[in-house]
């Protein structure tokens, strides 16, 4: 069998490919940024924010997030556009009539697929986090209105094997927390404990202080050793984002960065695992619906329909909507002990791949 090689053909189809993702890429996030500076123009406005930090600290990092979350819808779309009119104007039945089958037509779209799907990915694992977090803290000071943050109560943590934390209530805005305790069990033993009325971690030095702090260690069954003070500075090996952290802060978390945290939150035994692991099984199910989307934009777009190809932009678009819908539902799937995170970020995938395999074969056909 001869290798595979980039015919003519191919590189047409696949300069095509690419050329219109860009132009639908440029025109859906102008649309975007347009829509966007009218709701916050106010805002920015009225916060001060000036023309360099709106275009470097927010807009440039909202297209880079949302570009790349909604990547494979606007190939989808572009995919569905660009093959419609080649089917229009006959091309597509001429590849065909010529000798190229249905599925080595699928080549160079798929060639296309996997060059975007790798960018993608990487951009979404190690790009879009620290873009988000860029964006997130542009908008907290010129665009979000001052909103208390919730604060949780009674928070128990594991943070190591027989190390254990507890904080009464834990205050986000002050990364600080009322009635701290850390025990060291050891045989199912109590054998070190350090309690204080107040804890505060410094951003700038990166340590805790302690407020009112007690710390007993206890040697055996009737010695003790008691060291008491007023403020206390120390290292742990957490950090605040053990007693709050939601999909907001993982979001701004590279993935080596998010697999460390997952770690600790297993070990912890927070209740909001779930939550973090769909963020990461997302990273990789987003880029790879690209795979998916394409095949069902080409089989769709090489059929003869009614309306010619504003009828197949039409039913793509409401393609998109269900993908979107059920990509949105999905996620609260989490909250069912009989689906996985994994499952729940895949679901569109596994329901739109069915979905595209039986429209392949009948395109094919």
């Amino acid at each position: 069998m001869k290798p595979w090689r980039l015919s003519r053909l191919d590189r047409y189809i696949l300069f095509k490919f690419l050329g219109t993702y860009a132009l639908f890429l440029s025109l859906i996030m102008l649309i975007a940024i347009v829509f966007d500076i009218s709701q916050k123009v106010d805002n920015f406005m009225s916060q001060g924010a000036d023309f360099k930090h709106i275009i470097g600290d927010y807009y440039v990092n909202f297209v880079a997030e949302y570009g790349t979350t909604f990547t494979g819808l606007i190939v989808f779309l572009s995919t569905i556009f660009f093959t419609g009119r080649m089917a229009d104007r006959t091309e597509i039945a001429a590849i065909l009539t010529s000798g190229v089958s249905f599925r080595r037509l699928l080549y160079p779209y798929f060639l296309g697929a996997s060059l975007l799907f790798l960018g993608t990915a990487y951009l979404s694992h190690f790009v879009i986090p620290e873009t988000t977090g860029k964006r997130q803290d542009f908008e907290d000071r010129f665009v979000k209105d001052e909103i208390e943050p919730s604060r949780p109560i009674n928070i128990h943590r594991q943070i190591a094997p027989g190390h254990y934390v507890f904080v009464e209530t834990w205050s986000p805005e002050r990364l600080g927390g009322y009635h701290f305790t850390y025990e060291v069990m050891s045989d199912s033993k109590l054998t070190e404990k350090l309690t204080a009325d107040f804890m505060r971690f410094d951003t700038i030095r990166r340590a805790w202080r302690l407020e009112n702090w007690n710390h007993r260690v206890i040697n055996g069954a009737s010695e003790q050793t008691l060291h008491q003070g007023r403020t206390l500075d120390t290292n742990f090996s957490f950090g605040p984002e053990i007693f709050s952290a939601d999909a907001r802060q993982t979001s701004r978390m590279n993935s080596p960065e998010l697999l460390e945290f997952l770690q600790q939150e297993r070990l912890s035994g927070s209740e909001a695992i779930s939550k973090h692991l769909l963020v990461w099984h997302r990273r990789t199910a987003h880029p790879f619906a690209i795979f998916i989307l394409v095949l069902i934009a080409v089989s769709v777009a090489t059929e003869k329909r009614r309306g010619g190809i504003g009828a197949k932009i039409a039913f793509g678009l409401l393609l998109v909507v269900a993908y979107i819908f059920v990509m949105q539902v999905s996620g609260t799937f989490i909250s069912s002990p009989y689906i996985s995170p994994w499952l729940a970020a895949w679901i569109p995938n596994f329901l739109f791949a069915g979905l595209g395999m039986y429209l392949y074969l009948r395109a094919a056909k």
